[in-house]
């Protein structure tokens, strides 16, 4: 992947680039792309795992979990699924436990703040759909690319128009 692809993004989609601001790498891996796979998780995380391992093949996974307050949704148990899936990085929007087992991810995991956070239980349910953040409305239409200047989510047919999609 070339240097600053985030920021060539930017610079070419401008308003059409969602950046998803703030997020701190846990992982000394900074550059990925894929697919977006959105996944709002409801109460707790038995299903987000089920839907790690079934969906993350191949995807940026973006989790909503800013509703959850100071609880986190992803711990060791969430890596381990979304590392034997097969997915390309992990965006939490909201918070992490466990970080020391996260920081040594075999792929990229930024959130937004990390322990001492409880985990939710393990519990509830988790469905991928639309996710409404500050960038704007997330999708699985979305390619996202991050690197150390940050992450970017472009409609896909737009990002190949000027981009080559890594498959």
């Amino acid at each position: 992947m070339a240097s600053f692809k985030s920021m060539k993004t930017c610079e070419s989609f401008g308003p059409l680039a969602r950046v998803l601001t703030g997020a701190i790498n846990y992982t000394q891996i900074t550059e990925f792309e894929g697919d977006a796979l959105p996944i709002v998780p409801h109460i707790g995380r038995l299903e987000l795992n089920e839907v790690l391992r079934a969906r993350g093949k191949d995807h940026v996974v973006i989790i909503s979990a800013s509703h959850c307050g100071n609880s986190a949704v992803f711990g060791k148990d969430e890596l381990v699924s979304a590392e034997e899936a097969g997915c390309r990085a992990v965006v939490v929007l909201g918070f992490v436990g466990q970080s020391e087992a996260i920081r040594k991810a075999r792929i990229p995991i930024l959130a937004y703040g990390c322990t001492p956070r409880l985990l939710r239980k393990d519990e509830g349910i988790a469905y991928t759909g639309i996710l409404d953040c500050e960038a704007g409305l997330i999708t699985s239409a979305e390619y996202v690319v991050g690197d150390a200047d940050g992450v970017v989510a472009v409609e896909k047919e737009q990002f190949q128009s000027k981009f080559r999609v890594k498959t």
